[in-house]
């Protein structure tokens, strides 16, 4: 995939080596233009980070991404093939316990009727539960509308427009959920017609809405970015800050601070692959047009705290329980095991949680709560995204209420010379995949400008 012979060959700024600029710099790069990367921090790769610092063995754990799904992530395969790098199976959503109400609950017995009523489930989604995942369950609600949504870009003139004006959640109380579903299913924040089609592009993409077919990466996820940013080299420029952007008719120039000295560059084209929260404090000459200018200011982001557990062994096997829990606890959320390949008898369990609490807490809520005798963690490490000075979020949220035809399709659009790229900058909010897909989608509109 080269730039034909008709092609001039275009100087490209790209803002932020997370995975989505080094994507797009490598589908540059490989177009023959030339690309400049500017990272302010001093590692590569963004919100993709393996650790290995302070684990014993060889260990590691993945602070960042967790998996990738089979369907779906159809640029990251690709990837994965051109690199010759190797995903190994990710069990972590299979054989899965649920704590609820202060008990835990295996996939069997919520897909068992008298449980489903105890619980306080309906008889139509006891019914459905019984037959289907229990992660399907918000299709029981949405599947009626998603036949609406054939293109997956056009979520608009369906004959839905007004869901935009109601939440998710009030959308399932009109059709009959049980407040038993409506705790599991949530959608208080989220526009209804938002959510359909996030729903609906998935069903296009015939990936269920919690895949469980999952994968990971063999020596961690930051495989991919390491390996895109081996391929840049120099192109790849670490610890240098944006301070200020000023585009003209013909070009962009880009003023960093680098080391102690500040530093500009120019070129025809900015792609922005900053998170929105970061790049909305950089000063933009001339400024955007209030409406874009309202979409960085505006949109949101989740965040959270990866936890990583060093144990002595297997200790839930000896217990007869799953290690792959969700634990229904407002600071500790969720733990499963990773790092599997490694020739240890040593393990690492992995947990995602809030945001400000410190690891030894982290670790005294599962032993609270887990329901074995005992367990073998040695210690406990973690990265607190939320208080990352540049990667601080990780998947966009709900636009606001009734203002999803503000965000679409504006957020992924160019505006002038700048483009845009990242998790943020696509129709499904689905981490390394939309990051990907939207660095490809960036890097062909610049090559065939």
């Amino acid at each position: 995939m080269k730039m034909n012979d008709l092609t001039k060959a275009k100087k490209v700024i790209v803002a932020g080596a997370g995975i989505a600029g080094l994507c797009c710099a490598y589908e540059l790069m490989k177009r023959g233009h030339e690309v400049t990367v500017l990272e302010a921090s001093g590692r590569h790769g963004g919100h993709v980070y393996t650790a290995h610092d302070g684990l014993s063995d060889g260990l590691y754990g993945d602070y960042g991404q967790e998996h990738i799904t089979r369907p779906g992530y159809d640029r990251y395969w690709g990837y994965i093939r051109e690199f010759g790098l190797e995903a190994l199976p990710y069990p972590r959503r299979k054989n899965l316990v649920r704590r609820i109400g202060g008990k835990f609950y295996t996939e069997t017995m919520l897909a068992d009727p008298v449980i489903l009523r105890s619980l306080g489930f309906n008889e139509k989604e006891t019914d459905y539960l019984a037959h289907h995942p229990w992660t399907d369950l918000q299709l029981l609600y949405q599947g009626p509308y998603l036949d609406k949504f054939r293109d997956e870009y056009q979520p608009f003139g369906l004959g839905l427009d007004e869901l935009d004006k109601i939440t998710l959640a009030e959308l399932y109380r009109k059709d009959g959920a049980s407040k038993a579903a409506q705790e599991i299913l949530g959608g208080e924040g989220s526009s209804a017609l938002s959510s359909l089609w996030g729903s609906a592009v998935l069903k296009l993409r015939g990936v269920p809405p919690a895949p469980t077919e999952l994968f990971r990466l063999k020596g961690g996820n930051q495989m991919l970015p390491n390996a895109f940013a081996k391929r840049l080299g120099e192109r790849v420029l670490l610890g240098t800050r944006v301070l200020s952007i000023e585009q003209g008719a013909a070009g962009v120039t880009v003023t960093c601070r680098q080391s102690d000295r500040e530093k500009t560059f120019s070129a025809e084209y900015l792609v922005n692959c900053i998170p929105l929260t970061v790049f909305r404090n950089i000063p933009i000459t001339p400024a955007l047009p209030p409406e874009r200018q309202y979409i960085i200011d505006n949109t949101s982001y989740d965040s959270y705290q990866r936890f990583v557990f060093q144990a002595a062994s297997k200790f839930w096997l000896e217990d007869g329980v799953s290690i792959n829990m969700e634990l229904g606890h407002p600071d500790l959320w969720e733990v499963w095991q990773s790092a599997e390949e490694v020739e240890t008898t040593r393990v690492i369990v992995l947990a995602t949680g809030a945001g400000g609490i410190s690891p030894q807490r982290a670790l005294a809520i599962f032993r609270e709560l887990y329901p074995g005798k005992r367990d073998t963690i040695e210690q406990a490490i973690s990265k607190d995204w939320t208080k990352d000075g540049y990667s601080p979020s990780c998947e966009r949220t709900a636009f606001p209420i009734g203002e999803f035809h503000k965000f679409w399709p504006l957020i992924i659009q160019p505006h002038g010379r700048i483009h845009f790229a990242g998790a943020y900058a696509d129709n499904l909010n689905w981490g390394t995949e939309a990051a990907t897909r939207s660095a490809n989608r960036v890097a062909a509109a610049i090559d065939e400008a």
